[in-house]
């Protein structure tokens, strides 16, 4: 049952920071979003390490580095899909192969169910699919470009947790502090190649100009929900960690629930903005609790 809660928790904290994130993106360029947040999130799991400890063996730099690339991978793959669209396909599509990578893994290493917990998985797979679906959006099918780009941005999540699953149990937040760190470096390399590119060309040069000069003017709030999802996203790596080192806590099990992650952002967007849910996302979010419920029993 613990797994369950910890497991649920993840997704909803995960969500949580998809919301802030996407709030501080609609005016601050992703890439440095995503940064800001990384550098925050790394932040904020320094302070928890006198609860939780730290420690840096081979095997949690091992770990915590191949989990930071495939972050670092599975970010850039989600916005440029997201940007593509249709957002109604390309999100439930990248949120359900999160959960199938890991769950292909689980499985050849030796977790099994029983018909009941199978029947509870495909429940809430069928949930990711309804939770994600964005309703307004066109219906109109992807590019292959936005499908590849999609599934890359799911197996790069679904490798995350993949990596943070085979981390040493006694490692603390070892390998989440090194995702963080990785990531971070990455993004933020790729930010001073982008600069690079702009300082190069006349044309880009004035324009960019004026981009780094409007991002004095953004409201502080902006900035704050790029902290916030941050510190949210690091939140989520944690009670992942939790909830795949406690009995029971198979790998399959908690990166299916894992997958559930729009769940969250829903929520907030219905608290804070006023968006109404779908009647589809609605009956997603009710077959999720039925089958994270049917998924305990079993």
């Amino acid at each position: 049952m613990l797994t369950i809660v910890l497991g649920f928790a993840t997704s909803l904290v995960y969500g949580f920071a998809d919301f802030f994130g996407a709030i501080a993106s609609k005016r601050i360029p992703a890439v440095i979003v995503t940064f800001v947040s990384g550098l925050s999130g790394l932040i904020f799991l320094f302070t928890l390490t006198p609860i939780f400890g730290a420690t840096f063996g081979s095997q949690t730099l091992l770990w915590g580095v191949s989990a930071g690339i495939a972050s670092a991978f599975a970010m850039s793959c989600l916005y440029a899909s997201l940007a593509i669209g249709p957002i109604s396909i390309v999100s439930p599509l990248s949120a359900v192969v999160s959960a199938l990578v890991p769950a292909a893994v689980g499985f050849f290493i030796g977790d099994r169910f029983s018909g009941l917990g199978w029947l509870a998985l495909g429940m809430i797979l069928i949930a990711v699919v309804l939770v994600g679906f964005v309703p307004g959006e066109a219906v109109r099918l992807p590019s292959l470009r936005g499908i590849l780009l999609g599934v890359g941005a799911g197996a790069g999540i679904g490798v995350v947790l993949i990596c943070l699953d085979a981390s040493p149990q006694n490692s603390g937040l070892g390998s989440v502090i090194m995702l963080r760190a990785v990531s971070a470096a990455l993004l933020g390399l790729t930010m001073l190649v982008r600069r690079t590119r702009v300082r190069g060309n006349a044309q880009l040069r004035d324009s960019g100009a004026a981009s780094q000069a409007s991002l004095g003017g953004f409201a502080r709030k902006l900035w704050l929900a790029a902290i916030v999802a941050g510190i949210f996203d690091s939140s989520a790596n944690v009670f992942f960690l939790l909830a795949s080192r406690v009995p029971g806590g198979t790998l399959t099990v908690v990166s299916v629930l894992t997958a559930l992650y729009p769940l969250g952002t829903i929520v907030l967007a219905r608290v804070f903005l006023k968006e109404k849910i779908a009647l589809i996302q609605q009956l997603g979010i009710l077959l999720a609790l039925g089958g994270s419920a049917l998924l305990a029993v079993a």
